[in-house]
């Protein structure tokens, strides 16, 4: 996708020619706004050295644990983490925030290490879960103090760990909401938008679908019908996009990647509502999938022409994916076999293949 700047090159090119725009004020049109940075072969293959010469001493250092004295471990765990965070405070002095983000990256990934390399030196047992949620809470820490939103999303990827190395399949004893996953994708979706971050912005909207996804299955486990609860998760998703959409202008480009991971989430959450509530109201089981397949049929098409109306790449394919898999979800309940089935999207592929063949030709014309 071409940036901003190239897309309005283009455009004053063709105003200028129009003569609605000056010649000589495209120079300072272009002054004012400026070029991102971008990263070229050479940072790539430097950050990517980065990151992985700290994977490699912590591996070295793993391997020739046994022949280190127990102080030593200590000290070289300690050494190590103090000396990668006074780099990236050294680097960000001086005006380097690349370099200054892979130290933070590299701290992080020292500290995930240190807290299971420590139990193993003072021989204390731990709890994978609970270590995998320290180190995301380190991770993070790090990347407020140092402006890091690729620290920060390592502190999600870690959390998001934390969650898969506890997580217990349709658990009842387990409390019925993934707080730490809500919480961190909250806090995540939040340093996006101050740092008009989309990187860490996608990796919120990750772990905000991952969240609506482990409500779902705790919901199903916990309360006797999950109407309730889904519903409630929807309206806040609703409410998220929404908001991101409202502010895609002030903090773009977080907010935009923000409102498509938060319509898809929606859109998932308000799925699992509606068949919760077909349920609830005691359809026969062969049909509780057909009333929620054509909902969501109705609202995923109105998510495509949304997305459409905002030219929103990401809200309008969640829209299509959930056409699709309502469409599959109908066949299935009306108990349409798979050649069947196959028929119908074949169908369907082909009309919607000669209707766009028809609009681009009207274009042309």
């Amino acid at each position: 996708m071409a940036s901003y700047r190239t897309r309005l090159e283009r455009d004053l090119d063709g105003w200028i020619g129009q003569g609605l725009v000056p010649a000589e004020n495209r120079g300072a049109i272009l002054a004012q706004v400026g070029e991102a940075r971008r990263l070229d072969a050479a940072t790539a293959l430097g950050i990517v050295g980065g990151v992985l010469a700290g994977v490699a001493v912590i591996a070295l250092a793993a391997a020739n644990w046994s022949d280190i004295p127990r102080i030593a471990r200590f000290a070289a765990i300690l050494a190590a983490f103090l000396g990668v965070t006074g780099a990236a405070a050294w680097a960000s002095a001086r005006g380097r925030p690349i370099m200054s983000q892979v130290c933070l990256v590299v701290a992080a990934l020292v500290f995930a290490a240190a807290i299971g390399l420590t139990g193993q030196i003072f021989d204390i047992a731990g709890d994978p879960q609970a270590a995998l949620r320290g180190a995301g809470l380190a991770a993070a820490l790090l990347a407020v103090a140092g402006g890091s939103p690729w620290t920060a999303a390592l502190a999600l990827v870690f959390v998001g760990l934390g969650e898969v190395a506890g997580f217990r399949l349709f658990d009842s004893e387990g409390p019925p909401w993934p707080w730490w996953m809500i919480l961190s994708a909250a806090a995540g979706a939040a340093l996006a938008l101050r740092w008009r971050s989309q990187p860490l912005a996608h990796a919120a909207g990750v772990a905000t679908t991952v969240a609506v996804v482990e409500a779902f299955i705790r919901i199903g486990a916990t309360y006797e019908t999950g109407f309730g609860p889904m519903l409630a998760v929807a309206l806040v998703a609703v409410a998220l996009s929404a908001g991101a959409r409202r502010a895609r202008e002030r903090f773009a480009p977080a907010a935009g990647t923000l409102y498509g991971g938060w319509a898809c989430a929606a859109l998932g959450s308000l799925g699992a509502a509606v068949s919760e509530l077909s349920e609830m109201i005691g359809l026969a089981p062969g049909l509780q999938g057909v009333p929620t397949s054509m909902v969501m049929l109705a609202v995923s098409g109105a998510v495509v022409a949304l997305g459409r109306v905002d030219r929103h790449g990401g809200v309008t394919a969640v829209g299509v994916l959930g056409l699709l898999g309502s469409g599959a979800w109908l066949l299935t309940s009306l108990g349409v076999g798979l050649m069947t089935s196959a028929a119908v999207f074949a169908g369907a592929a082909l009309l919607a293949l000669a209707g766009s063949l028809a609009l681009r030709g009207r274009k042309r014309a």
